[in-house]
């Protein structure tokens, strides 16, 4: 049964220095559909000293609220599902940070394979009076929830347009 996400995301031109993430791991996410409704991704992360997480995550809808259906598969159905995906295509991979923020937590991705350096920020909320309440500290730049262009699936097709153009 799909949730309901609910999300604002910002840019970061950078992370204070005293900000101490309580988590910290590796995502390499690819699409098996992505359109501009609906999108399937798998993900593979990667923690240091534990075991790797994957799952198939379908996510519908755009801007603040969408519909997510995320289940967890093993490694091998990963490897099988990732067989679907020309080889040419490139996942995205993001170095993620967790930080506490107030009675929120953010993630911090860290865009490792885009052409352009990017930090972006993710909040998470369980209703849509509390994403509208949320004040954004300062080091919090310019809000992007509602611009596709910073959507991971975007970003995946931009990042596999320009290593096809350039192959």
């Amino acid at each position: 049964m799909p949730l309901e996400e609910i999300e604002r995301v910002f840019v970061v031109n950078a992370l204070p220095k005293d900000l101490v993430p309580f988590e910290k791991k590796m995502v390499y996410q690819n699409y098996l559909i992505s359109t501009d409704e609906k999108e399937t991704r798998i993900r593979r992360q990667v923690e240091e000293g534990k075991e790797d997480k994957c799952d198939i995550t379908i996510k519908e809808g755009n801007g603040l609220t969408r519909k997510v259906v995320k289940e967890k598969i093993n490694e091998q159905t990963y490897l099988e599902l990732e067989k679907n995906i020309p080889e040419k295509y490139e996942p995205i991979i993001k170095f993620r940070q967790f930080f506490a923020l107030g009675n929120s937590q953010v993630m911090i991705d860290d865009f490792v394979n885009t052409k352009d350096p990017l930090l972006l920020a993710e909040v998470e909320f369980n209703t849509k009076e509390e994403a509208a309440e949320f004040v954004p500290p300062l080091w919090f730049g310019k809000e992007v929830t509602y611009d596709e262009n910073f959507k991971n699936k975007n970003l995946w097709k931009k990042l596999n347009q320009e290593l096809t153009f350039n192959k």
